[in-house]
């Protein structure tokens, strides 16, 4: 038996992440009376994707602290990692029961706010223990064309989740962030504002930088504008001048996102998209991003598995000779998504591209959109330097 212990950077945890995100967790039955027996953790809200595949009423965690690094816990059933919990002792256990490898992760407590109060848990989720995230609208034109990402779930998770708030006001901002930073203000690093695209992209826009002003007053009135950094994940507006409106912020990192790099592949990937902007208009509009706002603090996502490894690693190239900083994800298939439960990215496939972007990461001044919370995210790990370690022999 092998036993994973702290610091990571001896360990692989990076890789260990990759493996994780390739198979997902297969959840031992131990695991689903959590709700009763563990302490305040952080719940799966379901805000916009659901990589746990069978239903259950049983609240469980949305990623864990694993090796000292956040990851998502997707489940698709049948896994070589096997997670489970001994009531005992409460210690919870993930071994790869193929090698008998086993590290112990740790649950990632929820904001004590949340529990405090109801409204402000209406309206904001804590993502990766140092996030305080904020989704707006809960919905997006595309579904109702036909055109949604592929890979995108929010339809199908919004009709399920309707406790939560579907668009949200600046007072909805404002509340939350004074509260949260009045509570739990040492644990949070960043501000995040997302959420579905509205038709009218220009409105759609400055909806959300009017939910970021929100909350960058109340970051400063604080006094931790220097601390709690703001980041917006939304579509360009049709009008490239608005983007000027994001001056007004001090310390903000925005994506604009291709989610693929091929240009045919954008097309199938990203119908909607295509059709109302192009991947053209959205390169021009990384570009003004980037005049705008700062080199590499404009980002934009590539989701490793939906196209060839060496493509992605082509693409995070071209962004980062651009100035801007790519954001890799590990595609999750997803039951509510138009490509539904399909094949994810292999194990190998991922480390081509980890390799790929610690390499981008040793030649430009790339920044992570999400700094130590990026729970199906590698950026953080790259910037550390995690994937300059030989791959574990376990996993190999």
């Amino acid at each position: 038996m092998i036993t994973l212990t702290p610091p990571e950077t001896r360990l692989g945890a990076g890789w260990v992440k990759l493996d994780l995100l390739a198979h997902g967790v297969e959840l031992d039955p131990s695991v689903f009376c959590l709700g009763r027996l563990a302490p305040r953790f952080a719940a799966r809200k379901n805000f916009y994707n659901t990589p746990v595949w069978q239903t259950t009423d049983v609240p469980l965690p949305q990623e864990l602290r694993v090796g000292g690094l956040v990851v998502g816990l997707n489940s698709y059933g049948s896994s070589p990692w096997l997670l489970s919990r001994n009531p005992e002792d409460a210690l919870f256990t993930l071994e790869r029961v193929d090698t008998g490898f086993r590290l112990h992760p740790e649950l990632i407590l929820d904001l004590e706010v949340f529990a405090s109060d109801l409204g402000v848990a209406r309206v904001a989720n804590l993502y990766g223990g140092a996030a305080l995230a904020f989704f707006s609208p809960r919905n997006c034109y595309f579904f109702k064309d036909g055109t949604q990402c592929g890979f995108c779930s929010l339809d199908g998770t919004a009709e399920e989740t309707k406790e939560f708030k579907s668009v949200l006001s600046e007072g909805d901002v404002r509340q939350t962030v004074r509260a949260a930073l009045a509570s739990d203000g040492p644990r949070i690093e960043q501000v995040m504002i997302v959420g579905g695209n509205m038709r009218d992209l220009d409105r759609g826009f400055r909806h959300h930088v009017t939910l970021a002003a929100a909350a960058a007053d109340e970051i400063e009135q604080a006094g931790k504008a220097e601390v709690v950094s703001i980041h917006i994940a939304t579509m360009p507006p049709r009008d490239l001048r608005l983007i000027e409106l994001l001056r007004r912020f001090s310390n903000v990192h925005v994506m604009f996102n291709l989610e693929v790099w091929d240009r045919e592949t954008f097309s199938k990937v990203c119908p909607g998209k295509q059709r109302d902007y192009g991947r053209d208009g959205m390169l021009s509009a990384l570009e003004c991003l980037r005049d705008t706002i700062g080199t590499y603090r404009a980002h934009s996502v590539l989701v490793t598995g939906l196209e060839p490894a060496e493509t992605t690693v082509a693409g995070a190239t071209a962004l980062a000779e651009m100035g801007i900083s790519p954001i890799i994800n590990v595609y999750h298939s997803d039951r509510h998504s138009r490509f539904g439960l399909g094949d994810r990215p292999s194990f190998l496939r991922l480390c081509e591209v980890a390799r790929g972007l610690q390499g981008l990461y040793g030649k430009f001044p790339l920044l992570p959109y999400w700094r130590r919370c990026g729970r199906n995210s590698i950026d953080a790990e790259a910037e550390r330097g995690l994937f300059r370690e030989p791959i574990p022999a376990f996993l190999k």
